[in-house]
C-alpha cells in the first residue's frame, strides 16, 4: 500500500512522490530537494538519512541523540524555501530557508542559509556545528579529489 500522508515539506503532495523517496534511497536531483528532504526527515524521525547526507567528513562528530531527540519531541509545523544559489561549479549551492515546528517551549522558527555540497554523484549538507578539519593544501574533506583550496575552500 503507498503512503498518501501529506509531506512535511509541503503539504499539497504526498509523502511518497516528495521527500518519501529520498529517504528509501533516491538522489535529490538538488541541494534544495536535500534539504527538504533533510526537514521532512526531522519530521518523520528518519533519523538515519539525516546522518547520511551530512558531508562524510563530518558524520562521527554529529550528536545523533540530540538529533533524534528534537526530531521526537517536536511538531513540525512548515517549511519555506526563500532561495537556492548554485554556484557556477555546479557542485556547491546555498538554500536559504525557514523551518517551523513547535516544541515545550511553544512555536518556534529557524531562518539559516544552508551550505550543500555535491562531490561527485550526490549532494551533501555541510553541518556548521560539526568539526571539519580542512588545511588549504590537503585533500578537500568533502572527497572530490581536489585540493581543499581548489574545491571547499571560498564557499567556509
Amino acid at each position: 500500500m503507498t503512503e498518501t500522508r501529506p509531506c512535511p515539506c509541503n503539504p499539497n503532495r504526498a509523502l511518497h512522490d516528495c521527500c518519501g523517496r529520498y529517504h528509501l534511497g533516491a538522489l535529490a536531483s538538488s541541494a534544495q530537494a536535500l534539504m527538504r528532504a533533510r526537514y521532512s526527515a526531522y519530521a518523520t524521525q528518519h533519523i538515519e538519512f539525516i546522518k547520511s547526507t551530512s558531508l562524510p567528513a563530518q558524520q562521527a562528530h554529529l550528536d545523533m541523540a540530540a538529533i533524534a531527540q528534537w526530531s521526537q519531541n517536536s511538531q513540525w509545523l512548515g517549511l519555506e524555501v526563500i532561495a537556492e544559489t548554485l554556484a557556477q561549479d555546479q557542485r556547491h549551492a546555498t538554500v536559504e530557508f525557514i523551518a517551523h515546528w513547535q516544541d515545550e517551549h511553544g512555536r518556534q522558527q529557524h531562518q539559516e542559509t544552508s551550505l550543500f555540497i555535491k562531490p561527485a554523484e550526490r549532494w551533501f549538507f555541510y553541518d556548521p556545528t560539526a568539526p571539519l578539519r580542512a588545511e588549504r593544501n590537503a585533500p578537500c574533506p568533502c572527497a572530490s579529489g581536489l585540493k581543499f583550496k581548489k574545491c571547499c575552500a571560498p564557499y567556509f
